[in-house]
Order: structure tokens, then C-alpha cells, then sequence
């Protein structure tokens, strides 16, 4: 039976009783949707709606988060490393410090987004669409995977501009 709508607070409190699958849920917009110093590592909110919530040195290393929505969103010093966030919308999100270390990326969507500094350590972003967005002062990005994305006007790590339209893979 697929709840109705349950608030960010509860998700953390059923978090911290032990339970981790909250995939396909529905967010309350009643109450706040920020977060700071939580750690919800190993989480499943794959297909929620998390447009426009704030994040700031959250754990979410290891989470499932395919398909999940973060339109609008604002994530700072956020660990992400390991997480799966494949076919994810991050269209006009703001990502500041974000360790995507061995994250999956793959297929996302990443247009008017900025991925300042962020950790790229062998991020998985096969696939990806990357449109009007930043990855400017991002670090080990000479190991992103970028085979098959879409690229068009993009500040690469290095701070280049690529104006594409390209398929193919950076550095490259």
C-alpha cells in the first residue's frame, strides 16, 4: 500500500528506526525540506520528488536515488559517493562541495545545473545530458566517465567552455 504523503521529519525518524526503502514516496511541502548534518547513508528514495530541498553536509553516501527529482535543489559539502543517481533530474540545481566520488550518474539530466568543486572520482555520467550547466574547479575529473553524453555550452572543471553540441568523452 503506497503511503500518501508523509513529511521529511518522519522519513528521518523511520530512518533512525532502521528502515531504509522509501522509494516512490510522496513528500509533505507543508514543512521544511532542509537538512543539515544528517546522515542518511544507504537510503532508497528512488523516484521522490526532492525539488527544491536544501542539503548541507548531509551523508547520503551510498543511497538510492535513481529517478529521483532535485529541480531547484541546493546540496553543499553533501556526500554522495556510491550513490546511484541514474535517470536523476537536476535541472537547475545548485551542488557546491558535492563528493561524487564512484557515483552513478548515468542518463541523468543536468540542464542550467552547477556542480562547483565537486569530487568526480570516477563518476559514472555515461549518457548524461549536460546543458547550460558548470562543473567549474570540480576535482578528479580526469577519471569522469562522460562516454555517449550530450554536451552543449558546459564549463568543463578546468573552467573551458565547451559550446558543443558534443557526444562523446572528456577530457578527450
Amino acid at each position: 500500500m503506497k503511503e500518501v504523503c508523509i513529511s521529511l521529519r518522519e522519513v528521518l525518524e523511520r530512518y533512525q528506526a532502521g528502515e531504509r526503502n522509501f522509494a516512490g514516496i510522496t513528500l509533505s511541502r507543508k514543512s521544511s525540506n532542509i537538512l543539515v548534518d544528517v546522515d542518511l547513508s544507504g537510503i532508497n528514495l528512488s523516484g521522490v520528488d526532492l525539488s527544491s530541498i536544501g542539503l548541507k553536509r548531509t551523508n547520503l553516501s551510498g543511497a538510492c536515488l535513481r529517478q529521483t527529482e532535485f529541480l531547484f535543489s541546493a546540496l553543499t559539502s553533501v556526500n554522495l559517493s556510491n550513490a546511484d543517481l541514474s535517470h536523476a533530474n537536476l535541472r537547475s540545481s545548485v551542488w557546491s562541495e558535492v563528493d561524487l566520488s564512484h557515483a552513478c550518474m548515468a542518463r541523468a539530466l543536468l540542464f542550467h545545473s552547477s556542480l562547483k568543486n565537486a569530487n568526480l572520482l570516477n563518476t559514472d555520467m555515461e549518457e548524461t545530458i549536460l546543458l547550460n550547466s558548470r562543473l567549474k574547479g570540480s576535482i578528479n575529473a580526469n577519471s569522469l566517465r562522460l562516454s555517449g553524453a550530450f554536451i552543449w555550452n558546459v564549463m568543463m572543471p578546468d573552467g573551458s567552455i565547451n559550446e558543443g553540441p558534443l557526444f562523446g568523452d572528456y577530457p578527450n
